[in-house]
């Protein structure tokens, strides 16, 4: 009798143990990236009797087992709010260089401009160069787009054939030196006696001397009216404006060579447009070159593989690094820390680390956070049948104080 006591009193501990994970579990229903817990029992020694019968002594708790199935996603409009869809987690370090886990990707950029979860621990990244990238806090505060010298620029021009002899039209765009600053190219077309020929100049900065001016030349059209296809492209040199202009070491272009594309043969970076001689009047139709000024860090984005993408200023884009993910072969070995954090144990063993997307890590949905894995009406049957077991114990404990009452009742 007394077994049925110790047995009932085991299966109220267990239950009272099921109703405290079902509690966690429902209370974090709306924790971003929570994993709900699973409780399992076990049956203790039985005890062994006469003719090889044996009597069950109650229940125990062999395993709380974290849930890693995935949640649901919510769409957000931060770009830094991250989940991951399918194996993986977070990595991200706190004050103290202490390294946690996380599927809660609720990321911000903080006042140092580091990328951090809302504890403000930094969210590691790989960053550096392609081949030879390290891992490390994914600093964006400081990020800029350097600025690049234009080498090629190319004009969509129509040059009215029936332009008198000497009569000119002018194309004005703007370039960048090696510095970033702005310069203004002059092409100004100047009809000859021959027909279909047209000489031009070039010349810098509205300022037109022998010292801003490129070499003179001509370009030749078919009968067509359209360019002739011996034409190539025109290198325009500026060694004379670079060195009585330019008091900032800058240089323009590519040692101070432009190419004006015509024909795309010296240069890929920039296609050639257009130049034409209709008789129709002179027009400037398109203009394009391949250098801008510095710019300075506007927004991020991330892409499926964790690439961090940084828009500038300057209308330029650059990838500043990319979120590294850990992966473990026994993931229900990590240890909970709370605040939606993990850090491993002997049973989980060291995390591997890789790039999104690769190595059988998941990929990543930017503007969207993954929610808890809670499942609400599974939860509420768990929690009705622990009750009604937690009853059916209490009777257990409340029928064998019967008998033993009775028992003892006997001797009166």
């Amino acid at each position: 009798m007394g077994n049925s006591l110790y047995s009932g009193i085991s299966g109220l501990n267990a239950c009272e143990r099921q109703m405290d994970i079902i509690g966690n579990n429902i209370a974090n229903t709306n924790t971003i990236g929570f994993k709900s817990g699973k409780m399992y029992f076990s049956d203790i020694l039985s005890q062994s009797m006469a003719g090889g019968m044996q009597i069950g002594r109650g229940v125990s708790v062999i395993d709380i087992e974290t849930q890693f199935a995935p949640g649901s996603f919510e769409t957000t409009s931060n770009a830094t709010d991250l989940s991951i869809n399918g194996d993986g987690f977070f990595i991200v370090k706190d004050q103290d260089n202490a390294q946690y886990y996380t599927r809660a990707g609720a990321f911000n950029i903080d006042a140092d401009g580091y990328l951090v979860n809302l504890n403000g621990y930094r969210v590691q990244g790989l960053t550096g160069t392609v081949g030879a990238e390290t891992m490390g806090d994914i600093p964006l505060r400081d990020a800029q787009s350097v600025p690049v010298a234009t080498t090629g620029v190319s004009a969509g021009v129509n040059l009215d054939a029936e332009t008198p002899e000497d009569g000119t039209f002018y194309v004005s765009q703007t370039i960048y030196d090696s510095l970033g600053a702005r310069h203004t190219l002059n092409l100004e077309f100047i009809k000859t006696a021959t027909a279909g020929e047209w000489s031009y100049h070039a010349y810098m900065d509205d300022v037109e001397s022998d010292t801003t001016a490129a070499a003179p030349g001509t370009i030749t059209f078919e009968s067509d009216g359209t360019l002739d296809p011996d034409q190539l492209d025109v290198i325009l040199n500026f060694n004379d404006f670079q060195a009585n202009y330019l008091n900032t070491g800058a240089e323009i272009g590519d040692a101070n060579d432009i190419v004006w594309v015509l024909a795309g043969d010296q240069i890929s970076t920039v296609k050639p447009e257009a130049v034409t001689s209709y008789a129709s009047t002179s027009v400037m139709r398109t203009l394009s070159q391949d250098g801008y000024a510095s710019g300075v860090l506007t927004s991020v984005s991330v892409g499926q593989q964790g690439e961090i993408v940084g828009y500038f200023t300057n209308g330029q884009t650059s990838n500043l690094g990319y979120l590294a993910l850990a992966e473990f072969s026994n993931p229900w070995g990590l240890s909970q820390m709370g605040a939606n954090l993990y850090c491993t144990t002997t049973e989980s063993g060291e995390g591997i680390i890789n790039q999104a997307g690769t190595g059988g890590m998941g990929s990543i949905i930017s503007n969207s956070l993954e929610m808890s894995n809670t499942d609400i009406a599974t939860e509420f049957i768990n929690m009705i049948t622990a009750q009604r077991a937690y009853q059916a114990n209490a009777k257990v404990v409340q029928t064998a104080d019967t008998m033993m009452g009775d028992l003892m009742s006997i001797k009166r």
